[in-house]
């Protein structure tokens, strides 16, 4: 199921290295949650020489973080893959990680809704333009190829017009600010990335909160299926000791939106005595409205004071 060509190049080989001695390739197939009964072979992680691509149902999936660790990392984002992917990658100084999901349109959860693959870079080969390119080829193409495999109904982005995610997310002003961090109000500077449809956003609000939203696998993260279906809550909104969340109803493999405001990490702040200001709710708010809106979501829930 994977492309040979964009695998290849972001292993550093070429088609003749296949016949010679020294090429690497494993793949080991692996079972989603047993609430789901996906496809049978798709759940499936490869290694071909250092490039590690996992596939997987999107509901019931168990990789959806496996590769990141950009959550309340201040310095690591999601970028949204273009030309109509719903997907991003993280950079972190010389790897990048990479994710795309397929809506599957007769899938449903309990045949696992869609198409999840995350892939990352050989270690040690930089994090350049022309990497970054390759692995969001690679990801994509995988996913397309998945969903042909399995007979799965979707309507990917297109590949061809596929460019390099930037390396990083942007500072600017607040009432500067076009992308995840558009209208907030709270601080005078944020940092953010370019506003998609990928299914992890991040907005921080320098010296104030992180926002974050997350869909489909990503609002699930590690046993959160089993904590509650709104980010690991059992309630659509709330607050508790270290976090304000709201969420909204999605469609196919998007599920839940998850929308959260948290302290910067190394913050001492608790919103059981330190709760939102009034801007700052405002600001989450605002931020979930608009990444729901995108994805085409309903209404985020109110009642996260």
């Amino acid at each position: 199921m994977l492309p040979v060509d964009s695998v290849l190049s972001l292993a550093g080989k070429s088609k003749l290295s296949l016949l010679g001695l020294g090429f690497h390739v494993s793949s080991k197939q692996f079972d989603v949650s047993s609430d789901v009964t996906e496809p049978s072979g798709l759940a499936t992680t490869c290694d071909v020489d250092g490039v590690v691509i996992s596939i997987e149902t999107a509901s019931g999936a168990h990789n959806a973080y496996g590769f990141y660790s950009f959550q309340r990392d201040q310095d690591s984002f999601p970028v949204p893959l273009d030309a109509g992917w719903q997907g991003f990658m993280v950079t972190d100084e010389d790897e990048a990680t990479a994710s795309v999901l397929l809506s599957c349109k007769t899938w449903t959860p309990e045949k696992g809704s869609g198409i999840l693959v995350a892939g990352e870079s050989p270690y040690g080969s930089g994090a350049t333009q022309a990497i970054r390119l390759e692995l969001a080829r690679t990801v994509t193409g995988a996913a397309r190829r998945a969903a042909e495999k399995t007979g799965c109904a979707a309507e990917p982005g297109d590949s061809g017009k596929l460019t390099a995610p930037v390396a990083e997310a942007t500072t600017v002003l607040a009432s500067d600010a076009t992308g995840t961090c558009k209208g907030m109000t709270s601080v005078k500077k944020v940092r953010e990335t370019a506003a998609g449809t990928s299914p992890a956003e991040e907005c921080l609000l320098v010296g104030g909160l992180q926002l974050a939203a997350a869909y489909g696998p990503f609002s699930d993260p590690s046993q959160a299926v089993v904590n509650g279906p709104y980010g690991g809550h059992d309630t659509p909104s709330g607050t508790d000791e270290y976090t304000a969340w709201t969420s909204a109803t999605c469609q196919g493999a998007l599920g839940v939106g998850y929308y959260r405001a948290s302290p910067l990490e190394g913050s001492d702040r608790r919103f059981t005595t330190d709760p939102l200001t009034r801007e700052e709710r405002a600001d989450l708010e605002h931020f979930a409205a608009l990444s729901a809106a995108r994805h085409g979501c309903s209404t985020p829930a109110g009642g996260t004071s």
